[in-house]
């Protein structure tokens, strides 16, 4: 079914079942999985000048991300899936989609915070612009607590 999955991978609890969700998938048609995490340098600099502080939090930010990278992939081989990781710097939506060009991936899958209103104006969604600019299909997960309640 599919060959190469890619996941994007952050600390949210809808990208932790994302990647359980694409190791289920890997498993079942013996597909590779690519991961990657991506560092917004806008989410420390903001609007600011750069300065060294700043600088600290974005190499703790790089730290995390690749700490988040090879514990999946460690996830991924205990599952028996080949997989492999990275982390980039940059727009997510952007850095993601290059990665899983680059990869020539045949799905991607990915968490949503699940944000409407105000916070999804304001902070925009990476999962909707991964969704109208991927050229393979989006699978995005929402974490089981941001899900809504089904009516009875």
């Amino acid at each position: 079914m599919f060959n190469h999955i890619f996941v994007a991978l952050d600390s949210s609890d809808a990208a932790h079942e994302a990647l359980a969700i694409a190791l289920q998938l890997a498993q079942s048609s013996h597909a590779e999985v690519g991961i990657c995490s991506v560092v917004d340098p806008l989410v420390v600099a903001g609007t600011s000048p750069p300065s060294p502080g700043a600088d600290l939090v974005f190499r703790d930010l790089e730290a995390d991300a690749r700490r988040l990278v090879d514990e999946a992939v460690e996830r991924a081989q205990i599952a028996g899936v080949r997989a492999h990781g990275e982390t980039r710097c940059g727009a997510p939506a952007f850095e993601l989609l290059q990665a899983a060009k680059r990869r020539d991936a045949d799905l991607i899958v990915m968490g949503t915070h699940g944000r409407r209103g105000l916070k999804h104006f304001l902070m925009g969604s990476v999962a909707e612009t991964v969704l109208r600019e991927a050229s393979v299909p989006v699978l995005v997960v929402r974490a089981r607590e941001s899900r809504p309640e089904a009516a009875p």
